[in-house]
C-alpha cells in the first residue's frame, strides 16, 4: 500500500472522517470511561484508531477547563446546562 493510500484512509494522517472516530468512540463504546479524553492514538496523535489520551496540561486546571468550555460555548453558540 502506498503512503498516499494510507493517508487517504487516515492511517498516517487523519481525515475528516477519521477525526470523528474519537468522539463516536467516547459516546458509544462500553470501554470508554466517563470523563475520559479520546483522540487518535497513531504516531503524533495525527491519525490512527481512537484511544484514551492524556489531558492537555491546560485542561488539568479546573479554572482553565471552565474558561475553555465557556469560550467553546460562545464560539459554537451552543450551551449545555451544568449538571
Amino acid at each position: 500500500m502506498a503512503d498516499r493510500d494510507k493517508d487517504a484512509r487516515g492511517i498516517v494522517v487523519g481525515t475528516v472522517r477519521t477525526a470523528q472516530l474519537p468522539a463516536l468512540y467516547a459516546a458509544t463504546s462500553p470501554d470508554a470511561e466517563r470523563g475520559g479524553f479520546y483522540g487518535p492514538r497513531g504516531l503524533g496523535h495525527m491519525g490512527g484508531p481512537p484511544g484514551e489520551q492524556k489531558l492537555y496540561s491546560r485542561l488539568r486546571s479546573v479554572e482553565e477547563a471552565r474558561r475553555i468550555w465557556h469560550v467553546s460555548e460562545e464560539l459554537t453558540q451552543v450551551s449545555f446546562p451544568s449538571g
